[in-house]
């Protein structure tokens, strides 16, 4: 099994369309074959401030997704409401 975790801090004033968009990119990932699980959660002690976590079966059931036109639609959208450089990190478990 694969988990990713991302976070991120998004700009305060695109707080109510973030949350939005997040509730459908979470919906269209997780129907996705072979994604176990996926959320976006808000930092309690950092305003602005998420981390979205994602669990997959098989690293090919995530480069699978990784490479199709609804990662790449969201990704793109999801950069607009992004400050500074997310952190990614990768695990296998």
């Amino acid at each position: 099994m694969i988990m990713l975790m991302s976070r991120f801090a998004i700009d305060p004033y695109k707080r109510a369309a973030f949350v939005l968009f997040a509730k459908g990119m979470v919906s269209r990932e997780q129907q996705h074959k072979g994604c176990l699980g996926a959320g976006v959660f808000e930092d309690i002690s950092a305003q602005n401030h998420y981390l979205m976590i994602e669990h997959w079966e098989t690293e090919d059931a995530l480069n699978a997704y990784s490479d199709g036109p609804v990662f790449v639609h969201d990704d793109e959208v999801l950069a607009t409401f992004l400050i500074g450089e997310p952190v990614f990190a990768k695990y296998e478990v």
